[in-house]
């Protein structure tokens, strides 16, 4: 085979994937997979896994009201894992979603993962960060500590 015709059928490789996805694109339920199967490549970290949530009425928190409402206010959310805290609060705020947290037991760098980006928290020396402007939709917390471990939130939808 020669060089045009290596090049010939690349180009009908590519029309042929380009075809297939405008025709039979995979369902939404097996990129969902794809993608979750994606986030989770990076298994050396250590799970900080949900240990209260404040709408369910499960785990540390106690009701306040005789039913759970997240329209009547603030949510709370703790993970535990690898030695560190996270808690979470989160709030509706004008511009979006407001997410209070602090992490505690260790030090390092913490990013927020959304499904549409990443970033880095600005955490202040008690562990404390604020984000506003957070659009519904999943998110997790990705922390590397001072002695290098990792330590991932599992994924919760706000």
């Amino acid at each position: 085979m020669n060089r045009a015709d290596h090049r010939w059928h690349g180009d009908v490789a590519a029309d042929l994937r380009r075809i297939l996805a405008a025709v039979d694109s995979p369902p939404a339920s097996v990129r969902d997979a794809a993608r979750a199967a994606f986030l989770t490549r990076q298994m050396d970290s250590e799970f900080a896994a949900l240990i209260a949530d404040s709408w369910s009425g499960a785990g540390g928190y106690e009701p306040v009201r005789t039913a759970s409402n997240p329209a009547q206010g603030k949510w709370q959310l703790s993970f535990c894992g690898g030695g560190v805290e996270i808690d979470l609060e989160i709030d509706r705020g004008r511009g979006g979603l407001r997410l209070l947290g602090q992490m505690t037991g260790a030090s390092g760098d913490c990013r927020l993962e959304t499904e549409q980006n990443m970033r880095t928290l600005d955490l202040d020396q008690l562990g404390r960060f604020v984000v506003d402007g957070l659009r519904p939709g999943p998110i997790r917390l990705r922390c590397r500590l001072i002695d290098g471990r990792q330590i991932t939130t599992a994924w919760v939808a706000i």
